[in-house]
């Protein structure tokens, strides 16, 4: 197997993706900015567009607080994407 076979997934050929799904809550909304932490690593928290998170989500920005998620979780060169966020 080459370097360029080994970056490959085997079911459909598409490029393989190096990261995983992440349960979060949200845990604090600071004007448009939604607060979320890590369930499994509450001592770090992360923040993104409160507008934003609801929309995805499919829901309120008034019923973010307390609302677990989850997100598909990659390192990148430049650090790290979040992104495909569900609920959980």
């Amino acid at each position: 197997m080459d370097a360029h076979e080994a970056h490959r997934q085997h079911d459909n050929d598409q490029p393989a993706r190096k990261g995983r799904r992440v349960a979060y809550v949200v845990v604090e909304l600071r004007g448009a900015t939604a607060h979320f932490q890590a369930t499994d690593d509450p001592d770090r928290t992360f923040r993104t567009g409160a507008a934003d998170l609801a929309g995805q989500l499919g829901i309120d920005v008034s019923e973010l607080l307390g609302r677990p998620c989850t997100c598909w979780v990659e390192p990148t060169e430049y650090g790290v994407i979040r992104s495909g966020f569900t609920l959980a």
